[in-house]
């Protein structure tokens, strides 16, 4: 087993609970801190009609849904890769198994907080009428349903994956690993909403968010695989 898995194991119930707890609120902190980052990403008309708005207009709610979503989209590829760098031991001796877990898990709540805070803001779009069910349940909603329920599953398989850590212990590391495996199609699901069904998804910045993030994710899941074969060559042969 793992130093970190150690590590964790080693904590008591309500550490963990503790670390969940202050990883949630940390999360939405930074979420909410780096939200205007996102409009980074917008096209410039949507800048120009933002400035122009600084009250409460019929369009503030479609202007914060697009943030959050690109916000909540850039905190779960930083995720991801920190993920595949935390399992490829690639850091391992850079930063501490404590700390590069905290922040894995920083990381993962602060996607699902402003994922939260993208879906929120759309019940109070002013030109599609969304509704709970259209919200939480796949392929039902008046704006591009098929790619909106896809975000829909990848934000449950998002939640379910981490929210998994926590029964670590009780799933066993093997389980858990399985389990954990459903990051990949989280990720690529969230991708396929964005490209599919984001107003935005065909402006520059979001290309290259788009394309940075997964090729890196994909480069990194190879290199993870290939040094994994590796290392059982080598105890093979020891």
């Amino acid at each position: 087993m793992s130093t970190l898995s150690q590590e964790t194991q080693k904590l008591p119930i309500t550490a963990q609970i503790g670390s969940f707890l202050i990883s949630l609120l940390v999360g939405l902190i930074v979420g909410v801190i780096v939200l205007g980052a996102g409009q980074f990403f917008l096209d410039a008309n949507a800048l120009t009609e933002t400035g122009a708005a600084l009250g409460i207009t019929d369009k503030t709610s479609w202007y914060f849904t697009r943030s959050a979503g690109t916000v909540a989209y850039l905190l779960l590829a930083l995720s991801t890769v920190w993920g595949l760098l935390l399992s490829s031991k690639i850091i391992k001796e850079s930063v501490p198994a404590v700390l590069s877990l905290a922040m894995h898990n920083v990381l993962a709540w602060g996607a699902l907080g402003m994922t939260a805070l993208h879906i929120g803001a759309l019940l109070f779009d002013s030109y599609y009428t969304y509704t709970l069910a259209d919200l939480f349940i796949p392929f039902v909603g008046p704006y591009r349903p098929e790619w909106v329920g896809v975000g829909i599953i990848g934000f449950y398989l998002m939640f379910l994956t981490t929210l998994s850590f926590y029964w670590r212990k009780q799933l066993g590391q093997k389980r858990w690993r399985k389990l954990h495996y459903l990051t990949f199609v989280a990720f690529a699901a969230v991708t396929a909403h964005g490209v599919m069904a984001g107003t935005d998804s065909g402006s520059p910045r979001m290309l290259a968010l788009f394309w940075g993030s997964g090729l890196l994710a994909l480069f990194l899941t190879f290199y993870r695989i290939l040094a994994g074969k590796e290392a059982s060559r080598r105890r093979k042969t020891a």
